[in-house]
């Protein structure tokens, strides 16, 4: 069989791409080694209930997953926010995030001086941040040292690792501020500052008035329809499930891919969207300083737990999206809950509570290998000490991500850039998806638009 291009991986990046291409009239192969094509994204429905197993939403402010959706005709699937507001675990007391705030810093003086998640030193400090002199270096630092730097310690434990290091189920002293949270170098590079008003930009401090966009959407029916979406608007035959790529050959007219079932696929040009260690062993053969800089992107575990119950069996009032954990300030051993019932609509009946919580990551490499029971007893157990439910779940289900959350350490994006260009030298093959450039869906479909833009110029006659 031969194609134009060959696509290794079927999550949101490699669905993506496969679109992108197919809509400028090339021929396109997408294999995906699993039964499914969706990656991360997976939703299941029973009793009422829309639950997910992955990702429950797309960051409104990174356009590009939202553009998508409409372009897909998901338009009147698309959702805001139930309810606004959430909340940081300090102990087993809840403090809620001040509003306005991004990222967990306070937009307004008001939103600072009522923050009681921080001291009233650990205020002052955030609030001289204007007045700290910026860095001069250009190097890469850790999400952990530049909260330190620009904000004081106290937000490293109490902001930073919570909602930073959360998102990823990562380190925050070894995760890259530069790859992961750009717009606050860059807020610092062109400005000095990252709080405070900035004349002649969008500002990251805001004076009080309107009520701010909606910072998440998702999808009526669950985030995989967006998958479903993109799977039928690819031609027929385009996405071959359960189709392992097992060696990746330079040929005279492009590529040769083999697979596991034992076909083979010509292409002119190759994308691979696949994990950073799948990558790895394919590119090895063509070169090892490549093979080397993809395998050393570190992967780690996490499971999401969800619960459900009747309404009158949660004491708690549920006013806000969830929480997220300070680790060094609390004994659970949850990252996270959210009141997903509350967050989003025709998620439950509405005489039904569904919380999901997540367990595992950086912190805690075991947590993936607790028991379905164990995985529920745990959860079940913080959030009675937080919640107060004590109540048996009326629905529980446990999800299982090993090995599935990459991680962007210091430095990654400059080992990313050589593994680009060593293997463009090798002809026309590129890599994308979140163990490279992306960070969430919306990153993960402008990642896969920019490859697909790059090679329509390989494809001119």
């Amino acid at each position: 069989m031969r194609v134009d291009v060959a696509v290794a991986g079927g999550g949101i990046t490699g669905l993506t791409v496969a679109y992108e291409l197919a809509k400028r009239g090339r021929t396109v192969a997408l294999l995906e080694a699993s039964p499914r094509a969706g990656g991360l994204i997976r939703t299941e429905r029973t009793g009422g209930f829309t639950i997910e197993a992955g990702p429950d939403s797309l960051l409104a402010a990174k356009p590009a997953g939202v553009d998508l959706a409409r372009e897909l005709g998901l338009e009147a699937d698309l959702l805001q926010l139930r309810t606004r507001g959430a909340f940081v675990l300090r102990g087993h007391a809840l403090h809620r995030l001040p509003s306005p705030s991004l990222l967990g810093l306070p937009l307004t003086w008001r939103a600072l001086a009522s923050y009681d998640l921080l001291s009233w030193r650990a205020r002052l400090r955030l609030s001289l941040e204007p007045r700290v002199p910026p860095r001069t270096s250009a190097d890469d630092e850790s999400v952990a040292s530049f909260f330190r730097r620009r904000f004081g310690a106290e937000t490293v434990d109490l902001i930073a690792q919570p909602l930073l290091g959360g998102i990823h189920a990562g380190d925050i002293e070894q995760l890259s501020m530069q790859s992961l949270f750009p717009r606050l170098v860059e807020l610092e590079r062109t400005h000095g500052r990252v709080t405070g008003p900035k004349k002649g930009t969008a500002p990251f401090f805001r004076e009080p008035g309107a009520q701010p966009p909606s910072v998440f959407m998702s999808l009526r029916g669950g985030m995989e329809t967006l998958v479903d979406a993109l799977v039928r608007a690819l031609p027929d035959g385009a996405l071959r499930v359960g189709c392992r790529v097992t060696a990746l050959t330079p040929a005279a007219d492009g590529w040769r891919l083999s697979t596991a079932d034992g076909a083979t696929i010509s292409a002119g040009a190759v994308v691979l969207a696949a994990p950073a260690r799948v990558v790895a062993g394919l590119v090895a053969p063509l070169d090892a300083r490549s093979a080397e800089l993809c395998a050393a992107v570190p992967y780690v575990s996490t499971a999401s737990v969800a619960l459900a119950w009747p309404r009158a069996a949660v004491p708690h009032p549920l006013n806000g999206t969830g929480f997220v954990v300070a680790r060094r300030h609390s004994d659970v051993r949850i990252t996270a809950a959210t009141w997903v019932s509350a967050k989003w609509t025709s998620r439950a009946p509405e005489d039904a509570v569904l919380i999901r919580a997540f367990l595992g990551g950086a912190h805690d490499p075991e947590a993936i290998a607790l028991a379905d029971g164990d995985a529920v007893d745990a959860v079940r157990r913080d959030l009675h000490a937080v919640m107060d439910i004590s109540a048996p779940p009326s629905l529980a289900r446990v999800f299982r991500w090993p090995n599935a959350g990459a991680q962007h350490t210091v430095g990654h994006l400059a080992r990313v850039d050589e593994i680009e260009q060593r293997l463009r030298a090798q002809g026309t093959i590129y890599v994308a998806g979140a163990g490279f450039r992306s960070v969430g869906i919306p990153d993960c479909v402008a990642d896969a638009r920019r490859v697909a833009a790059a090679m329509t110029g390989t494809f001119r006659q």
